[in-house]
This record gives C-alpha cells, structure tokens and sequence, in this order.
C-alpha cells in the first residue's frame, strides 16, 4: 500500500540542496536577497562562514547581516537565522552536527522511535561534542559540510548507533525515496564489519513503510515466507502476502487520517476477500507497541493452513 509517510509535497532537504549549491567546492552567486533565503532553507537556516563565502559573501556581508539581525552567530564561525530548525541550532550549539536519525527525518525518510531525540556527531575528526551519546561511525568521522550531514554519511552513523532492524528500516526508506542507491550504501559501508555489512542483503527498496519493513523482518525471521508489494489485479500492490492468499497490510504512523483513506482500504479489503484472499491490518501502534499479539495472529493463521487456500484464478505462488 502506498504511504503518505513516504512522499512528501514539501520542499525536502535533498531538494532544497539540489536547488541552491551549498558545497564549498560549488559556489553560487548571491545577486538578490531571496537567493540568501533559499540558501539558508536548504540548510535548515543554520550555516557555517565557509558555507557563505563560497555562495558570494563577503566577510563584511556576514557582519551587516548580523548587524541587521538576518543573522546571528551561534558559533564561531556559524551562523542562524530566526526561523531555523531549533534542533540544528542546538546540534552547532554543542559542538556537532545532525546525523543519523535526526538528519534522516530532515531528508524526508521514515525514522523509527528512538529514545534519544538528538543524534549528533563531531564536525571534525579528533573533536568532541557535549552530547552524553554522540554518533560514531565505522571509519573515520568524515569532515561536515554543513550542520545536517547528507543521507549516506547519516546513514553510515546509523549502521552504528541503530540495531540491525531499525537500520534495515531507514535503509529501506532511503531505498524506497532514491534518496541513496544500494552502491552508494555499500560504498559508504566498506569499512563496517562482515555482520553490519550483511545487513543490506535484506534491504528491500520497495517497502513503503517502517512499519512494513518491520513485520517483513519480524516474519521471516520466523521462517515465515513473505513477498512483498505483491500485486493483485484489480486491486494493486498489497504490502506483504504470506503464502498464496495471507494478505498483510501495515499502517504507518502517518497513515489513516482521514475518512477516504479509511473508505479506500476497507474497500480493498472487500475486494481481496471477494478475490479469495484474507486480508488482515496491523496499525502502526500494533507493530510498534503491541508486536506479540500481531504475531501470533500471524502465527495461528499460518499454523491452521490458512495462507495456502490457492485465490480465484490464482496459480499456487
């Protein structure tokens, strides 16, 4: 099932910085003042003095905008604007930058809950942060560009600082988003070790949730078969289909806000029944909070045979 979770109508993070360069080693020109705002929008109105330089500013562009209060210093040598992200601000306050989940989130992708709701790393090499808990990463801490670290070098902190299913999560949504390829994660873990390394087999870019690629895992890790976004004619891709009729759609936190969402999906569940399948739902809060009575729903069904009744005018799968 397509998740809104999983697509969003904002500018995100990737396409700002598509939009405007930001790299020291790609400057842009500042003629007008809305170019400074999209600057400061592609990094979440957090920048660094470099970052400004290498856009056209002067040394002396950088005081008259502090003077004005278009900015303020946060930082030696990093600088805020009024409306920028809180969380970023705080991440240059304390030494480090975004990383891992929390720049995941900021480039759109599908994060789990984690108890720590800053995930930061040092700027450079050899520095440190005054997080309690700071991302590390498998080889050396890469330099920061900015104060919200792209989506391969989050995830490398993350194939870190995350277990394996919850990197298989936002792995699998970086996939699903094309915010990174799987050469690109490969690449970017070369220097993990054999068992994180590993974990990208059972990457799949197709899933359109968290919540769905949590249940994936969960269930075959009890040697339970699943194919996932299987497509039904008449119907369309369901999230996972156990054996030849078990039909497992999973909700995202994000999901089921509105009626017609909620009129849609039990339509489709109508018509899967109607087709032979059995479909059941799990929402975000069942996966998450309450996983033990999902499974052994699953389990119980699989147990008395029911995921093996062939559809109508399906061939055994």
């Amino acid at each position: 099932m397509h998740c809104p979770q999983f697509v969003s109508h904002a500018p995100t993070l990737d396409r700002l910085h598509r939009t405007v360069a930001i790299r020291p080693d790609t400057p842009a020109t500042l003629d007008h003042v809305t170019d400074l705002d999209i600057l400061l929008r592609a990094c979440l109105g957090v920048v660094s003095r470099p970052q400004l330089l290498s856009a056209g500013l002067s040394d002396a562009d950088i005081r008259r905008l502090v003077r004005q209060g278009s900015l303020r210093r946060i930082r030696t040598g990093w600088y805020a604007a009024s409306s920028a992200d809180q969380m970023v601000v705080e991440a240059v306050r304390e030494g480090g930058v975004l990383t891992c989940l929390s720049a995941l989130r900021r480039h759109g992708g599908w994060v789990p809950e984690h108890p720590h709701a800053l995930h930061l790393r040092p700027m450079v090499r050899g520095n440190s942060v005054r997080a309690s808990q700071p991302c590390r990463t498998f080889g050396p801490t890469p330099t920061a560009v900015g104060a919200v670290d792209d989506v391969v070098t989050a995830l490398r902190h993350a194939a870190r600082s995350l277990d394996a299913e919850d990197f298989i999560v936002v792995s699998d949504s970086a996939l699903n988003l094309k915010l990174a390829t799987f050469d690109e994660l490969s690449s970017a873990l070369s220097t993990a070790p054999a068992r994180v390394r590993a974990l990208l087999d059972r990457c799949d870019g197709q899933a359109q949730s968290g919540t769905e690629t949590m249940v994936r895992l969960r269930l075959r890790a009890k040697n339970i078969g699943v194919s996932t976004q299987h497509h039904v004619p008449g119907v369309g891709h369901v999230d996972l289909l156990v054996g030849n009729r078990l039909v497992v759609e999973v909700d995202s936190k994000a999901h089921h806000t509105g009626v017609e969402r909620y009129e849609s999906d039990r339509t489709r569940d109508r018509l899967l029944t109607q087709l032979g399948y059995l479909p059941i739902r799990f929402t975000y809060r069942q996966v998450v909070h309450d996983w033990h009575a999902c499974e052994h729903t699953v389990i119980d069904l699989v147990r008395r045979g029911d995921h093996r009744r062939r559809p109508h005018g399906v061939r055994d799968c």
